[in-house]
């Protein structure tokens, strides 16, 4: 009995796969890409902390820049590994810069959630054939 549940979730989350995934791309893409376009306001909060941190203004531009560009190629399920890689590396960085200059857990916590989302999602790959005979 429990042999046969635990068949038929597989089944049906092999099934759903596909649409679990691009619902979480797309609920983390909107979350890092908002926060991407708020970097390139010189007037915005993002502004002063990175002054705060001491990082160059071209910095900020460029994570925001990386942070809605790998947003967009998470919504893309062929490019959805190589855009989770991205913003993984650069939650990572903001958690590095968070520990070093203080945070606190809630956000520390909030930014290691997110590294590993997009961590997980570099590893799918749905289009792999391989894959999902493996899951068969």
């Amino acid at each position: 009995m429990l042999t046969k549940t635990i068949l038929n979730l597989r089944i049906f989350l092999t099934k759903t796969q596909p649409v679990l995934l691009w619902l979480l791309g797309a609920y983390l893409a909107y979350r890092l890409g908002i926060n991407g376009i708020r970097k390139f306001d010189p007037d915005g909060m993002w502004t002063k902390a990175f002054i705060r941190w001491g990082y160059p203004v071209w910095f900020r531009i460029f994570i925001g820049v990386l942070e809605v560009g790998g947003g967009l190629l998470v919504l893309i399920p062929k490019t959805r590994p190589l855009g989770a890689l991205i913003l993984a590396v650069v939650m990572i960085g903001a958690l590095s810069t968070r520990i070093i200059f203080g945070t606190s857990l809630d956000d520390a916590m909030a930014i290691a959630f997110n590294a590993i989302a997009f961590l997980f999602l570099a590893s799918i790959l749905p289009h792999d054939r391989q894959y999902h005979q493996n899951l068969q």
